[in-house]
């Protein structure tokens, strides 16, 4: 009979012991899987919500700018060689290399114009686009819609050509609301909403569409800026901005590093979370497989010693031990792998808040059966030395 028959024969005869090894095995494998399969699903979906909220990617017009000392007197932002951006640009944005992680791309025209006897901004946007880039818009109240009544999205609302979108600052400092006629560089609009307060710049904006502003302002498919959404699950921020400013050379294409940065930081923490959760059932697992091992050698004393009084090194006596361990993990890492990802699937939905389904990972079956074999040897290394270290003699003496 060899080694390997031998460790066969032993896992046969105490079947329930390792079947008590090989859950623990499973218990810790099965919750790595899990875990990492659920932490992968939410940042994915994490990935894409961040994507959708707001743009990632902001094009102006490329010019150059220096200091300039002037008889003692320093001047600074004087710019020259100032290049124009148009509504031509942007079929260039969908021909460029990057174009299939472009998601929204929001033109704009911003402008100071009278109102009413004041000075203000004027912000001409594509409408539909602006507000489904940022979704945190809301109207406060809107034209035609009585009080009690619920206001329109206003992703999905068609604003009218002389009508205007106040931010709450500005309806305020211009005391209008709703329905209320509002005079603009001499000509009149009709204020179709009023945007709830943000606490931020934004609220001393005026909104229109982006031809009539061209027009108000007499600039005719100029652009002050184009803001970019991309989807940058599978890429970096920076690779997207390469490849627009590739495609629009007369622009500067500037990540907006605090989305990318907050989304990267959100990211990581949730991985730790999952590797610290990890760490703390695969050291239980460990334990499990060290008592139940151990508890299997002292129980078999008297076989050691007939082992080694019949002529079995200390090597041999180990490998046994070391055998029975690795056939029973690969056995337990095979069916954590399984259970870990019927759990992700099933619970991970609910206990992440996941909108979507978490993916079967099948890369994870290898590391999976791997780390159940590490595991399961480096918790059998204390009972297997002691077992090779057992006197024969006085192993013996249990018969």
């Amino acid at each position: 009979m060899n080694i390997f028959q031998i460790a066969v024969n032993n896992l046969k005869r105490r079947k329930m012991k390792m079947l008590f090894l090989m859950l623990g095995l499973v218990v810790g494998v099965a919750t790595v899987v899990a875990m990492l399969s659920i932490v992968e699903a939410m940042r994915l979906e994490l990935g894409d919500r961040i994507d959708e909220f707001g743009a990632n990617a902001v094009i102006m017009p490329r010019s150059e700018g220096v200091e300039l000392d002037y008889g003692g007197t320093m001047v600074s932002g004087v710019t020259f060689d100032m290049e124009t951006l148009t509504e031509d640009d942007i079929p260039k944005i969908y021909e460029s290399s990057v174009v299939d992680y472009v998601n929204i791309v929001s033109p704009k025209l911003v402008g100071a114009v009278q109102a009413e006897g004041q000075n203000g901004l004027i912000v001409g946007v594509d409408t539909k686009r602006e507000f489904t880039q940022k979704p945190w818009f809301s109207l406060q109240s809107q034209d035609g819609v009585g009080r009690g009544e619920s206001v329109g999205e206003l992703a999905l609302l068609d604003v009218p050509e002389d009508g205007i979108i106040l931010g709450s600052s500005a309806a305020r400092v211009l005391d209008k609301n709703a329905g209320d006629r509002l005079e603009i560089n001499e000509e009149t609009f009709t204020v179709f909403g009023v945007l709830a307060p943000m606490g931020t710049e934004e609220d001393g904006l005026i909104y229109a569409n982006l031809p009539v502003v061209q027009g108000l302002l007499g600039r005719p498919g100029e652009l002050t800026m184009i803001e970019v959404s991309a989807y940058c699950n599978f890429c970096p921020i920076e690779e997207v901005v390469i490849g627009l400013s590739d495609a629009l050379p007369n622009a500067n294409v500037i990540a907006l590093r605090q989305a990318a940065q907050f989304r990267y930081q959100t990211i990581d923490q949730f991985t730790a979370f999952g590797y610290a959760l990890s760490g703390v059932v695969l050291l239980i697992a460990a334990l499990v497989v060290l008592t139940t091992m151990l508890s299997s050698v002292n129980e078999r004393t008297r076989e050691i010693g007939i082992f080694r009084a019949i002529g079995f090194r200390r090597a041999h006596v180990m490998e046994i031990v070391y055998l029975e361990a690795g056939m029973v993990s690969i056995l337990g890492g095979l069916a954590g792998y399984l259970l870990g990802s019927a759990a992700a699937s099933v619970a991970g939905p609910f206990l992440a808040q996941i909108q979507g389904s978490v993916p079967l990972r099948y890369d994870l079956i290898l590391p999976a059966i791997l780390l159940s074999a590490v595991l399961a040897l480096l918790a059998s290394t204390y009972p297997a030395l002691k077992a090779a270290k057992l006197d024969p003699a006085e192993a013996l003496r249990f018969i």
